[in-house]
């Protein structure tokens, strides 16, 4: 069956008559969304089977309009404290600020953790990712992802303690050897005159990030990712 012959009151039948990558042309022509490996969108559309095409639309509409704090608060989530719950929920409004957002996907944390959300920039072609959060069973990590810093050095030196050491200590140094010259993976920088040689694999996580914490989580992203007059 052709793109073409869907319509409203197609009826979903996944693998029989309609390809599943034609149903999420639908959904991504009428929602202005990239669901590609999204499989938050994929487990929700198992449940759509025998649906029109219509119908399920508009209930993929108010599937994707809950806000963080309702999206959390579904019985998968539970295994979330609260205080992490409300980390989450606020670093989302926060960033958003920023031009960043998870684009209401909370999918699998593949060998990250449980779950993960990922934040990217907002209206742009290129996903470019800002932050990650990922979701495991004994607590969440913050991820940042920089480049150029060398340009923040004096910013990075004159951070909090718990900004400045994630920067400066041993997780996630490069380890190759012998070590290859043009590194792709290797991000080199100076702090406080040493120079540092991290992996960009496994770099820039912040351990048990807490709502206290968060405006020098805000105030460092703002660093990297300032945003632009256009922008405001």
């Amino acid at each position: 069956m052709s793109k073409q012959l869907l319509s409203d009151d197609t009826v979903i039948s996944i693998g029989k008559s309609i390809p599943l990558g034609e149903i999420r042309a639908f959904f991504e022509t009428h929602t202005g969304k990239d669901l590609k490996r999204d499989r938050e969108y994929e487990t929700w559309l198992a449940g759509q089977i025998g649906n029109t095409l219509r119908d399920a639309l508009a209930q993929f509409c108010v599937f994707t309009e809950k806000t963080t704090e309702e999206r959390l608060d579904e019985k998968r989530f539970d295994f979330i404290s609260a205080s992490d719950k409300a980390f989450i929920a606020t670093f989302d409004k926060e960033v958003k600020k920023l031009g960043y957002d998870y684009d209401g996907v909370i999918g699998e944390g593949a060998c990250w953790g449980k779950n993960m959300m990922i934040f990217s920039k907002i209206g742009v072609k290129s996903k470019y990712v800002a932050a990650r959060i990922f979701i495991r069973e004994d607590g969440i990590v913050l991820r940042l992802f920089f480049n150029d810093i060398n340009k923040h050095r004096v910013y990075i030196e004159n951070a909090p303690a718990h900004i400045k050491e994630v920067f400066t200590n041993n997780h996630g140094n490069c380890s190759c050897s012998p070590k290859k010259e043009n590194c792709r993976m290797r991000k080199v920088y100076t702090v406080d005159g040493k120079q540092i040689e991290k992996c960009s694999g496994v770099v820039f996580e912040f351990w048990q990030p807490s709502l206290e914490k968060l405006p020098d989580y805000i105030h460092l992203l703002a660093e990297f990712y300032p945003v632009k007059k256009s922008e405001k």
